[in-house]
């Protein structure tokens, strides 16, 4: 970000919201289940000590985090002392097997220090994002080593809280990825979808398929640009950034598109489609008809291959194999996927779409992996191990029950709340007047279980909010359509209702909006709250 935004940004900031120099407010997000602000503060000094429970060594990983962020915000470099020291002033850092959620954390500031328990490593981390997030910053005009005596009490609302980036259409370096799971994970989000193949590119090295690369991860242009694109990760990158995302307690989820969004494959192997011919990775958005075919047995040993890599690669339990957007018109025509539905007494297409992915399925499970899938209301039965994602606009109530009914688990990103590919004012994007609005307030208003009481919506087990990549040419711009949308999503993957409020939201924004100009991360100055 240049000079002149970040000026431009900084004036926004101080005339919109107007933060005093004498207040201070803790403007923690998402917001923590308790939190108790006591009178009094204590002040860190170069002769404290971060003090580790001999009972927790396994944390010390996170605890040199902590040691880091104290250099970063208070710029004092603490030594740290493996062994149990409650009655010295310090910071405290011990297990507490009382805490059930291995998310969960308490944080305690008093006369005696900082003090910071969890019963698992990752609630360690969490506890340290919400630390860092109580410094004050510097127009605050408050020391930057005093912090408020307060008690916390923190633990999510849902297991799963998830953002999404789409490569497949535009390629991101690795790097530009590792930076995108920093501002996540401080945000408390503990997993990143990769979409890693679509019709406009395959971007993940494939070792038995080397076509995949050296076809599918070119196009000649995109959308009429005139300008080649290409790129892809190797297994080693990949396996770096799985290895980096774990430090940050953040799971990536790999995403294959089967069986549509294909044309990147068929372009390497036109083999795999019901009627081969030269086919050519795409170069505009929507949705082609060209399917894998579903009656080849060479296709069912190509994804084998495929996850056999895949899962090499990504140790997780969960493999995305996509499934949305797959029109019918080339299996009904196709002898050899008709073939196949008189063989298994099938008599729609849509009980072959649900064929294919009892097969893929049991291909996953030789890999100790369970498959997450878009959710198609016209898929006639997902395998009973799936979590599908809700995802369209029509009829999201509808769709929720119909998840609830076949007994799945349930992701929600109800593109009507949080798919932040889409404009955040009107202009935002060019080409693109179909696709709504999903403002701030928009995004802060979502429901991830749609009403449903606590005793029926236990099926729903997270949120994710989606940044898909046909008008996202680089992480800057993932940036700006990310934040602050995923700051409202945030609240609502961890916080409780009770303690979500528009109002106190928006009073939080400038605090981190200032952080994100300290830190060069891209995002979008709501003006219109400014306006209100």
């Amino acid at each position: 970000m240049n000079i002149f935004k970040i000026t431009v940004f900084a004036i926004f900031l101080l005339n919109a919201f107007a933060l005093s120099a004498q207040e201070h407010s803790l403007k923690i997000i998402p917001e923590p289940l308790q939190v108790q602000v006591n009178n009094g503060s204590f002040t860190l000094k170069k002769e404290n000590v971060i003090y580790l429970d001999t009972n927790f060594l396994e944390a010390q990983p996170e605890v040199k985090q902590l040691q880091q962020l104290i250099v970063n915000k208070a710029k004092i470099d603490l030594p740290i002392v493996n062994r149990d020291s409650n009655k010295k002033v310090g910071i405290h850092v011990f297990r507490d097997p009382k805490i059930k959620n291995k998310e969960g954390y308490v944080l305690d500031i008093d006369a005696r220090g900082i003090h910071l328990s969890a019963a698992h490593r990752t609630g360690l981390f969490y506890g340290i994002q919400t630390l860092a997030q109580i410094f004050p910053v510097p127009i605050e005009n408050i020391p930057l080593e005093k912090l408020p005596f307060l008690s916390i009490t923190d633990s999510p609302r849902f297991p799963y809280r998830s953002l999404m980036l789409d490569p497949a259409r535009h390629f991101l370096p690795i790097e530009d990825i590792k930076k995108y799971i920093d501002v996540m994970a401080a945000y408390k989000y503990n997993h990143l979808h990769l979409h890693l193949t679509d019709d406009q590119g395959w971007r993940i090295e494939i070792k038995e398929y080397p076509l995949l690369t050296e076809i599918g991860s070119k196009r000649k242009e995109t959308d009429g640009d005139g300008q080649p694109h290409s790129g892809f990760y190797t297994q080693e990158e990949l396996e770096d950034l799985v290895a980096y995302a774990r430090t940050k307690h953040v799971e990536i989820i790999p995403e294959i598109d089967m069986p549509g969004h294909g044309l990147s494959i068929l372009a390497a192997y036109p083999n795999l489609a019901c009627f081969p011919r030269k086919f050519e990775v795409s170069t505009v958005p929507g949705v082609s008809k060209e399917l894998l075919c579903a009656g080849k047995k060479e296709v069912y040993e190509f994804y084998e291959h495929i996850i056999s890599e895949v899962a090499s690669i990504f140790p997780n339990t969960k493999m995305h194999i996509g499934g949305d957007e797959a029109p019918l018109d080339q299996w009904e025509k196709c002898p050899n996927c008709q073939k196949t539905m008189q063989e298994n007494s099938l008599e729609k297409e849509e009980e072959l779409m649900a064929y294919f992915f009892d097969r893929i399925n049991n291909i996953l499970i030789n890999y100790d992996k369970e498959p997450l899938l878009w959710y198609e209301s016209n898929v006639e039965n997902y395998p009973k191990n799936s979590t599908v994602i809700l995802w369209r606009y029509e009829e999201p109530d509808v769709k929720l029950r119909e998840i609830q009914s076949r007994g799945l688990k349930m992701i929600n990103s109800y593109g009507g709340n949080v798919y932040f590919d889409y404009p955040q004012w009107e202009g935002d994007i060019p080409k693109t007047n179909w696709m709504n609005i999903i403002s701030l307030e928009k995004t802060y208003a979502f429901d991830p279980v749609r009403g449903l009481p606590e005793e029926e919506n236990n099926f729903i087990i997270g949120v994710e909010g989606c940044v898909w990549g046909e008008y996202v040419p680089n992480i800057d711009r993932a940036f700006y359509m990310t934040y602050p949308r995923a700051l409202a999503l945030a609240e609502a993957g961890w916080s409780t209702d009770k303690n979500r409020s528009w109002e106190n939201f928006q009073k939080k924004l400038d605090k981190h909006f200032i952080r994100f100009i300290n830190e060069g991360i891209n995002f979008r100055p709501p003006n219109e709250l400014s306006k209100k």
